[in-house]
């Protein structure tokens, strides 16, 4: 087994023993051409995550605000690759996510950096 490999297996472990059972509610808008109207279709994916609030200041030119929480998701598991606009349901709300961000220490995708904002 290689590094990226073994890092992939570490991060999927730890995020599975210290993290919480989430909801990734990926948002996709359609566009009717009778009506005119965007529709907003949604598909849910438990997800495991570990929460983290985030610190005020700045991430790639984006503001990060006070009460702006970080969600860590495996990537192994999540058959979609996570996209703003869609959101993580914390504690029963729906959280939309502004920015995507991934771990990658090889060629794949070991997991997954949301930044939320409710």
């Amino acid at each position: 087994m290689n590094l990226p490999d073994r890092m992939a297996d570490s991060a999927l472990r730890l995020i599975r023993e210290a993290g919480a059972s989430l909801i990734y509610r990926r948002i996709v808008p359609s566009f009717d051409p009778l009506t005119g109207t965007t529709l907003l279709a949604s598909e849910d994916f438990a997800v495991t995550g570990l929460v983290q609030e985030a610190t005020p200041g700045r991430l790639d030119d984006a503001l990060v605000r006070h009460g702006d929480r970080f969600v860590l998701l495996a990537a192994e598991g999540l058959p979609v690759v996570p996209a703003a606009g869609s959101a993580v349901t914390l504690d029963g709300e729906d959280w939309p996510i502004l920015h995507v961000g991934a771990i990658r220490p090889g060629d794949r995708a070991i997991a997954w950096r949301l930044q939320v904002r409710r």
